[in-house]
């Protein structure tokens, strides 16, 4: 069994709702912004799951990220002033998620400065992260840049490396995170499950 990580959430459902911070209760499939949409709202995913992606003139889907609770969606573009630079749709079958204004941001860490170290400290973790993928994808063979995005995928869960658990992920996702085609993702975890890198379960990933 899979032991996660007791982390604590950076916000508490009822101190957001004291201070006056929206809440939006969405469904599979609806969309909370859209590539190109002025950023005017920074959120925060109380429950739920949201993936991130972008489309290309053909309109088919390329993923960047999957959201999970307790994680914020929008910072540079919010902060910035500037567009979101992908789409985000919701995953999970619903989503709990908490809207910021620019005022409301703003009063919430001036009423609660400790926050803004714990925030600054999550765009600092998703960029190191960002860093990591890109590096994987310039540098990296197929086999190191999947088992990179697993090493990641776990530590956003909260699993400990050291730690084996199924991942929740399709190829197509993976493809589309790691820069290869899914037939090179294919592949290379049949050549990997085959060198005991990783277990199959079901179809489904265990590393």
């Amino acid at each position: 069994m899979v032991n996660l990580k007791e982390s604590k959430p950076m916000f508490v459902r009822e101190t957001l709702l004291e201070n006056g911070i929206p809440v939006l209760h969405l469904n599979k499939k609806d969309t909370l912004f859209r590539e190109d949409q002025k950023a005017v709202n920074l959120f925060y995913l109380m429950e739920g799951e949201i993936k991130i992606y972008n489309t290309d003139s053909e309109g088919k889907e390329f993923l960047i990220n999957k959201v999970n609770e307790h994680q914020f969606l929008g910072e540079p573009p919010f902060l910035l002033g500037e567009k979101y630079p992908a789409n985000a749709e919701i995953a999970s079958e619903t989503a709990e998620i908490f809207s910021f204004s620019e005022e409301l941001f703003k009063q919430y860490m001036v009423n609660h400065p400790e926050m803004l170290f714990e925030f600054t400290k999550e765009i600092a973790k998703k960029a190191y992260e960002k860093t990591l993928r890109l590096k994987s994808i310039v540098h990296q063979c197929p086999h190191e840049r999947i088992t990179n995005f697993l090493k990641i995928h776990k530590k956003n869960l909260g699993i400990d490396d050291g730690q084996k658990a199924i991942i929740n992920v399709t190829r197509k996702e993976m493809a589309n995170s790691t820069g290869l085609a899914i037939e090179t993702v294919i592949r290379t975890v049949k050549k990997m499950e085959r060198e005991d890198k990783l277990k199959l379960i079901n179809h489904k990933i265990y590393f």
